[in-house]
């Protein structure tokens, strides 16, 4: 475990904990205030907090540099808390208490969320509502300093110098802002806490105010004075406060620090764990309420701060020792430190950390403003009612938005015919004028996004007036992301409407576990165990496979005869089907006969070659490697087409491999023997270069249509 420690840490520590110390004591102070007569009990329970959560938080090793304590989000769900037990008639030791178990509750149910990946979850809370959780958070803790500087009692303000108060937090705030410029090395909080607290003890000197008690922190309990906090009565504790509580504040408090530790993890460049983090900063909350303490997370100032100064998995825990350090020896000193210095903390902090300003920005930007609306819904319904109330309300808008933006995106990627986006298959002239003679038959749809019940019924109208013709319509799944039950009922109904019209529905690129199994009839007849249609759902691994099939069934319904699983003789090939009886004799003397069996290879990438080859029986596939074991189909060969022109015309590398798919027999005619041929017949040479340059052309077309078709 030690040999993790970087002398980095020790400096990481020291200026984290220069960060947090003002901000814990002034949270601790802000939370208990309004409730308790005694600041210095406040200050000590934001230091206690600080070292449960610095300490178990490190030694998870979650997050690397990661140092937490009270925040400003957990501290307003902790005082609304506060509040609704005081109304109830809570006070003293009974709120004490009862704050106590809602805060180890709490801690208890982060380790939960850590342990069953809930981290995973809490991070799809949409941005627009984090930011109005956080500008709420941020406006309630500016209302509560407001009221505690007593800055709406303009006749105090003059009359009983209540100005200083003001003044110091006024001169905190800039301090923090402007003198990091002229002191880098010292953390702007500590900046702005010795220039307010000097600003506040020479105001009361020239002044000759003797300060009222409550205007300082007073100097903080001893050590002996913290007790285990033990709840006398569970029956007495109001838990249907004390629960629903427990759970935001755990949400809340985790997504705090999930937020701090993907920052802390773009600073340091390493990736946290999400179930350690939690789980540490759970038990940190749980020790922190058993020791009267306060709620917090990861904070994200201090934790740059750590990570900047070199502070890596050991600078939480040096941070820790600190903070008990300066419990058991500069206690006197928090009785020179003004309330109001802390107010000004809490307002920087707020003000310049927490307020999300673009959100007026969205609202100017079209796109955005959908996003701008539900943060102000957020921050309305946070100021004025609930916190996770706020968030459960920005959550429901957000994914209503996301269903809309759903519905309104496009269901089709691209609609396509045969003439567009022929299979590889290389067949015959008279067969290619009949296909794209009769291309509107066969369909090509390739869907996007989401088949569910919001988009599968303007796909449904997409279709509807060709579901009632015999044509073959090819779904190609490969962009679909999901596909909910509805959508697989939608499905269902097209295919039996296509089948009563003579039609299909053919499906390929089916994802598994995007709600389709790998066959598609398998899932239809899951869903529908009795349902009356008995013919097949054919599904093809790829569109390739798919729109060849289409293109076979239109073939044979025109009543064309298929030759793949026959064998064509070198007369009938698409190479030589013209050719005079004589030049046709001339050049099967000088072809050579070459036999394949099922999956041997004829030729691979990079082979050195000439030959040229006419496929008499069976079919070649051309296949691309790439990575380990993965081809990709370029083109398929079947009986009287040929391939290998291209090297045939200039000699070179192969730039695929060949592979059988049946028992193969093909001729081959080589450099060798193109020289005889041109010895002998040099007329017949003439027009087999002719056919291999017309046949090149075709193909270069067609690219060219691909391509096109591919930007659109």
């Amino acid at each position: 475990m030690f040999k993790y420690f970087h002398k980095g840490d020790i400096w990481g520590g020291l200026s984290a904990s220069a960060v947090i110390l003002p901000q814990a004591t002034a949270f601790g102070i802000a939370l208990w205030a309004p409730f308790s007569q005694d600041p210095a009990s406040g200050a000590m329970a934001g230091l206690i907090t600080a070292v449960a959560l610095c300490f178990f938080s490190g030694l998870s090793r979650g997050t690397m540099g990661m140092v937490s304590s009270p925040t400003g989000p957990t501290l307003v769900l902790v005082a609304g808390a506060l509040a609704s037990l005081s109304a109830k008639g809570f006070s003293g030791a009974e709120l004490f208490t009862n704050i106590a178990v809602m805060l180890f509750l709490s801690g208890f149910m982060q380790i939960l969320i850590g342990l069953f990946n809930g981290g995973r979850l809490i991070k799809f809370i949409p941005y627009p509502v984090v930011a109005g959780f956080m500008t709420g958070s941020a406006i309630l803790m500016i209302n509560s300093q407001v009221t505690m500087l007593d800055l709406l009692s303009f006749e105090l303000l003059i009359k009983q110098a209540y100005w200083i108060p003001w003044l110091s937090a006024a001169v905190t705030f800039a301090g923090i802002s402007i003198l990091p410029r002229f002191f880098p090395a010292i953390p702007g909080t500590v900046s702005g806490l010795i220039a307010g607290t000097l600003v506040f003890h020479l105001l009361s000197k020239l002044t000759q105010l003797e300060s009222p008690p409550h205007w300082v922190v007073g100097r903080l309990p001893d050590i002996t004075s913290i007790q285990l906090v033990v709840p006398g009565s569970l029956e007495q504790i109001p838990w249907m406060i004390i629960l629903p509580t427990s759970v935001a504040l755990a949400v809340l408090s985790s997504l705090d620090s999930l937020l701090t530790s993907m920052i802390a993890d773009v600073a340091t460049t390493e990736r946290h764990n999400a179930k350690r983090e939690l789980a540490g900063q759970g038990i940190g909350q749980m020790f922190a309420a058993l020791f009267g303490g306060v709620a917090g997370a990861g904070t994200t100032g201090a934790t740059l701060v750590a990570i900047k100064s070199g502070g890596r998995y050991w600078a939480a825990i040096i941070s820790s020792l600190i903070f008990i350090l300066v419990i058991l020896i500069l206690g006197p000193i928090a009785a020179l430190l003004p309330i109001s210095v802390l107010a000004g903390i809490i307002l920087h902090v707020a003000i310049m950390n927490m307020l999300e300003k673009d959100i007026l920005l969205w609202l100017k930007n079209a796109r955005n403003r959908m996003d701008a609306m539900t943060a102000l819904l957020v921050i309305g319904v946070t100021v004025s009612y609930d916190l996770m109330i706020a968030v459960g309300v920005g959550i429901i808008l957000a994914t209503i938005q996301f269903v809309r933006a759903q519905i309104l995106s496009p269901v089709i990627h691209r609609r396509s015919t045969i003439a567009q986006h022929p299979s590889l298959r290389r067949r015959n002239q008279h067969h290619r004028d009949l296909l794209n003679l009769h291309a509107d038959e066969v369909l090509i749809y390739e869907l996007n996004g989401n088949l569910f019940f919001g988009t599968v019924d303007k796909l449904f109208e997409e279709f509807n007036s060709e579901l009632n013709h015999p044509v073959q319509i090819i779904l190609d799944m490969a962009r679909v992301q999901q596909v909910d039950l509805t959508a697989v009922k939608m499905l269902q109904q097209m295919a039996d409407r296509l089948h009563k019209a003579k039609g299909e529905l053919i499906f390929t690129n089916v994802r598994k576990g995007k709600g389709l199994s790998k066959k598609v009839e398998k899932t239809l007849r899951q869903i529908s165990p009795h349902h009356s249609g008995d013919y097949p759902v054919r599904t093809f691994i790829d569109a390739d496979e798919a729109i060849e099939y289409a293109e076979n069934k239109l073939l044979q319904n025109l009543g064309e005869e298929l030759k793949e699983h026959c064998r064509v003789e070198l007369n009938c090939s698409q190479l030589c089907h013209d050719l005079e009886p004589g030049i046709l004799q001339i050049l099967e003397s000088v072809m050579k006969p070459v036999s394949l069996k099922s999956g041997d290879l004829l030729f691979k990438v990079n082979d050195v070659a000439t030959e040229l080859f006419v496929v008499l029986e069976g079919e070649i596939d051309i296949l691309l490697p790439y990575g380990t074991r993965h081809y990709k189909r370029l083109a398929k060969f079947g009986p009287g087409a040929f391939f290998g022109e291209v090297v045939f015309l200039k000699h070179g590398l192969r730039t695929a491999d060949a592979k059988a798919i049946h028992n193969t027999e093909l001729l081959m005619l080589d450099d060798k023997g193109f020289q005889q041929l041109k010895k002998h017949n040099p007329q017949a040479a003439i027009k087999l270069i002719t056919r291999l340059g017309r046949e090149l052309s075709d193909r270069l077309r067609w690219s060219d249509t691909e391509l096109r078709r591919l930007s659109d």
